[in-house]
């Protein structure tokens, strides 16, 4: 079985995800961190991600995923850079990464080769309208722009990050773009999807209420 969470940058999706899937005892798939496992690759070889030439690129590195103890796990050519995933450089070179076909394809393979084996929760921003469609459960976690900003703001302040509220602010604002205007596979509330607002709701609460609604 396959649940899906969409939802825009910062709405506190995969933090749901993981919690859903504790109670239902399936899976948590982070499509986000293959992204983000992406983005650290290319930045480890010193490249620009801007200008990079992700097609001439991403037949040279292999992705794959495992779990260890409930955890997921994302190789690039066998290296784990899961330590790397919540910095900042990568957060903002992220969407640029994964607005290129190339590199989504082989992300979508990926993810779609672990569900045919697997009871999932995914989590992303194209899942369930563009990975998944078929999926048994769709869900959309919305949260205001400023709600997100902060919850940000206090992930990054924990880990020593000299970012004011504001700049997140922005960097939210112009993802939240990049993602809703892509050509391929954008940001949208997927067909048949359940529309969950977070903006007020506790992690437990947002949790119940999607589980509210998954009968197995």
């Amino acid at each position: 079985m396959i649940i899906t969470i969409d939802g825009p940058a910062g709405s506190g999706k995969s933090t749901v995800a993981e919690e859903v899937s504790k109670k239902l005892n399936f899976i948590h798939f982070n499509s986000g961190t293959l992204y983000r496992a992406v983005c650290c690759y290319f930045l480890d070889l010193g490249l620009d991600a801007k200008n990079i030439k992700f097609e001439t690129k991403i037949k040279k590195f292999k992705l794959s995923v495992d779990y260890k103890d409930g955890k997921q796990i994302v190789l690039v050519n066998g290296k784990d850079y899961s330590a790397h995933f919540r910095d900042n450089n990568v957060s903002v070179l992220s969407p640029i990464i994964s607005v290129n076909k190339t590199v989504r394809d082989t992300i979508d393979d990926c993810q779609r080769k672990f569900g045919k084996t697997h009871n999932l929760v995914v989590d992303g921003r194209d899942i369930g309208s563009h990975v998944f469609p078929n999926a048994e459960f769709k869900f959309y976690l919305d949260c205001s722009v400023d709600e997100r900003a902060r919850r940000r703001f206090k992930e990054e302040k924990t880990k020593g990050d000299k970012i004011s509220l504001k700049e997140i602010k922005q960097q939210i604002i112009e993802r939240d773009e990049i993602d809703k205007n892509k050509t391929y596979a954008p940001l949208v509330v997927p067909k048949g999807a359940i529309v969950v607002d977070s903006t007020h709701l506790s992690i437990e609460q947002t949790t119940n209420l999607i589980i509210s609604h998954i009968k197995i």
